[in-house]
Parts: structure tokens; sequence; C-alpha cells
């Protein structure tokens, strides 16, 4: 009997913490949503789940601090804790991004992949990590997969259009970004972008009507934000 009222007690102290740390950080209390979630990790009763949780959490915490060494760590604690959080590894992916370590975020992107396939945004990740490296065939093959799982995904069109053009497969970048353009009328990059093939292309009327297009459209976005 003492030893399930212990347990009992256990569990509500764990709760409180939790429900004190979302609170703090819902609150925007960062600092303080810091400190329980820190607690919580460290935490003698707490099991690997709840571990992996707590350090997600005081990953993003450090984040929003711009601490992304502290983030990192944290991050690399939760799959310590839980070695199938994908999140884990799609935070320490974005993280390396925000570096400009591609080598090294291909291969968090990768392993985030491996734990749950349907995420359309982190291939698109995948693929622009593969394009900063000019590595341009993985890169498409990495939008295209994004592509199969939100097929009006705009940034893969736009993207793996940008791709084409740097292989010079112009048919297939217009069918891209023409296709951006049909899911999003106003983005004016590309209108540029395809506007710029267009006059690659020697059809200087369209291309015309895209660049003016283009210009119009970004004169208006910074008279909205003036």
């Amino acid at each position: 009997m003492v030893c399930a009222k212990v347990s009992v007690n256990t569990d509500q102290e764990l709760s409180d913490l939790m429900v004190e740390a979302y609170t703090r950080q819902k609150q925007g209390e960062l600092s303080l949503a810091i400190q329980s979630w820190n607690t919580l990790a460290n935490h003698p009763s707490g099991d690997s789940e709840l571990k992996a949780n707590a350090h997600l959490n005081l990953g993003h915490l450090h984040q929003q601090q711009g601490n992304n060494d502290l983030a990192h760590e944290s991050m690399a604690n939760a799959i310590a804790a839980n070695p199938n959080s994908a999140e884990a590894y799609f935070c320490l992916a974005y993280l390396a991004q925000e570096r400009e370590s591609f080598e090294e975020a291909i291969g968090y992107f990768e392993s985030a992949l491996d734990l749950n396939k349907d995420d359309a945004g982190a291939y698109n990740n995948l693929a622009n990590c593969y394009d900063r490296l000019n590595k341009n065939v993985e890169a498409i093959e990495n939008y295209t997969k994004a592509l199969a799982i939100d097929n009006k995904y705009i940034a893969a069109y736009y993207n793996r259009g940008n791709a084409y053009i740097k292989i010079a497969k112009e048919k297939l970048a217009i069918k891209d970004l023409s296709k951006a353009l049909e899911l999003d009328e106003s983005f004016y990059q590309a209108y540029y972008n395809r506007g710029t093939v267009y006059k690659q292309q020697g059809r200087d009327i369209l291309a015309q009507k895209d660049l003016a297009k283009a210009k119009s459209l970004a004169q208006a976005e910074l008279e909205q934000q003036e």
C-alpha cells in the first residue's frame, strides 16, 4: 500500500511539473519553462518518453532564445532518450541547415525520414540542402518526393523549377513555375524566373509580360510593408 501511494504521488508530481512547464511556455516565460523542463528531464522517476519530450521542448526553447548550441545538445539528448524521435532529427537537421552545414543536415534529414516518410516539408528541405551543394539530380529527386506527398506544395514546385533551370531543362522548369503560379498568382519570384527562362528561349513577349508582372507584384508588396 505504501508503494502504491508513493507511485501515485510521483505520477501527480510529474503531471504537475508538465502542466507547469507547458503553461510557462505558452505564456512566454521561457526561462521559467526551461527550469521546469530541466526538472522533468532529470527527474529520477521519468520514463524515456517523458525525458525525450522534455529535451525536445528544451531544444525548442533554447532555439527561441537564440542559443543553438544548447538547442543542439537538447535535441541530441532527446534522441539518446528515444532513438525513434523523428522530430528531434528534424530539428537537428534544421539547425545544421541554418549553419549552412548541408552535408550534416542531409544526414539528419535522412535519419528523420527513415522514421517518418510522410513529411513533405522534410523532403523539400533535404532537397534544398542538395541544391546548395549543386547536387541537382538529388535535389530534383527529393522535391519530387515532396510533391508526391503534397501535390499543392507551392515551394516544392518553385524550387524544382529552379533546379531544372540549372540543368537547362527549360520546358520542365516552365511547367513547374507555371504550376506554382497557378497555386499562387502573387508569387512574383516565380514570374521573374519564368520570365527569365522565356527570355533565354527568345520568347520576348512572354518574357516581358512575366518580368513586368514580377516587378508590379514586388512593388506592391514593398508598399504594403511601409
